[in-house]
C-alpha cells in the first residue's frame, strides 16, 4: 500500500470519527446552505422532470412518501456502514436504476443537514442528464481523462442541496480508465472533500465490468431489478457478483400492486 493511500485512509478515518463524535455529542443538527461559486447553475424545467418520472423534486407527489421511505432506510444503512458513497447498479439494463438514483438523490436532498451529489458513471451510455434536462458538455469522462478538473463539470441545477456531476460523453474502455490509479485519486478527492456530503454513484448494470470496478471505491452497494421481468437466475448471479461488495439493498423496480 503506498504512502499516498495510507494517508487518505487515515484522513477518512479521521473524518468519520469527527462526523459520529458530532452525532453522539447530541448537538443540534445545523442546516447547511451551499452557496455555489464555482458550480454552474443551470435552472431546470420542471416540465421536462414530470415528463421524465423525475418525481422526487415534486414534494406533493404521492411517490414522494415512497422515497422518503426508502432514502431513510438507505441513509440509516450508510451511517452504519460509515460511508457517505453508494454505487446504484441493477441486474440488467433498462431496470430503471437511472431513475431510482435521481429520485434517490433528490429526495435525500431534502435533508436539510446535508448534501447530494449525483455522479453519473455510466460511462458505457450515459443519460442523468437527459432525464434532468441538463447539458453536458463536460463531465467525469473528461475529469478522468485529465481534460478538465472536478469544479468545472459540475452543475447545480437550481435546487438547494444537490449537485450532478454528468458522466460528459461515452467512453470506450471504460472499465480500464475507471480502475485506473488516476481515478482512483478522483473518486477519493469526490468522497473527501466535504464531509456532509453523500455521493450516488448512477453505474452501468452488472452486465458490464464497470460496477463492479467502481464498487472498491464506495462504502455500499444498491441493487435495482425490475419485477416481472429479471428472473431468479438473473437475480440470484447478480448478487454473487456482488457478494464481497457492501450491499446495502435491493430496491424492486416497477412493481405493480
Amino acid at each position: 500500500m503506498s504512502r499516498i493511500k495510507k494517508a487518505l485512509e487515515k484522513a477518512e478515518e479521521a473524518r468519520r470519527e469527527i462526523v459520529e463524535l458530532t452525532r453522539r455529542g447530541g448537538g443540534a443538527r445545523k442546516e447547511v446552505r451551499p452557496e455555489y461559486v464555482q458550480t454552474r447553475v443551470v435552472p431546470v424545467d420542471p416540465e421536462v422532470l414530470r415528463r421524465n418520472k423525475v418525481f422526487g423534486f415534486f414534494e406533493e407527489d404521492a411517490l414522494t412518501e415512497q422515497l422518503k421511505i426508502l432514502h431513510t432506510r438507505v441513509l440509516d444503512r450508510m451511517e452504519k456502514l460509515g460511508g457517505n458513497a453508494l454505487l446504484i447498479t441493477s441486474a440488467l439494463p433498462g431496470e430503471g436504476k437511472t431513475l431510482t438514483a435521481i429520485n434517490l438523490g433528490l429526495s435525500m436532498a431534502r435533508e436539510f443537514d446535508r448534501t447530494v451529489l449525483l455522479v453519473d458513471a455510466n460511462l458505457k451510455n450515459p443519460s442523468v442528464h437527459t432525464y434532468l434536462g441538463l447539458p453536458a458538455e463536460k463531465g467525469l469522462a473528461h475529469v478522468l481523462l485529465r481534460e478538465a478538473e472536478i469544479p468545472e463539470v459540475l452543475i447545480n441545477p437550481n435546487l438547494p442541496r444537490f449537485v450532478v456531476m454528468p458522466a460528459g460523453r461515452s467512453l470506450t474502455g471504460s472499465a480500464e480508465v475507471l480502475g485506473s490509479p488516476y481515478a482512483e485519486s478522483i473518486f477519493e478527492e469526490i468522497k473527501t472533500r466535504y464531509p456532509e456530503r453523500l455521493i450516488i454513484f448512477d453505474a452501468p448494470s452488472l452486465q458490464t465490468a464497470d460496477p463492479l470496478v467502481l464498487a472498491d471505491y464506495v462504502d455500499g452497494v444498491l441493487l435495482v431489478v425490475e419485477a416481472e421481468r429479471t428472473t431468479e437466475e438473473q437475480f440470484r448471479s447478480a448478487l454473487e457478483m456482488l457478494q464481497e461488495k457492501p450491499l446495502v439493498g435491493v430496491v424492486m423496480n416497477k412493481f405493480r400492486f
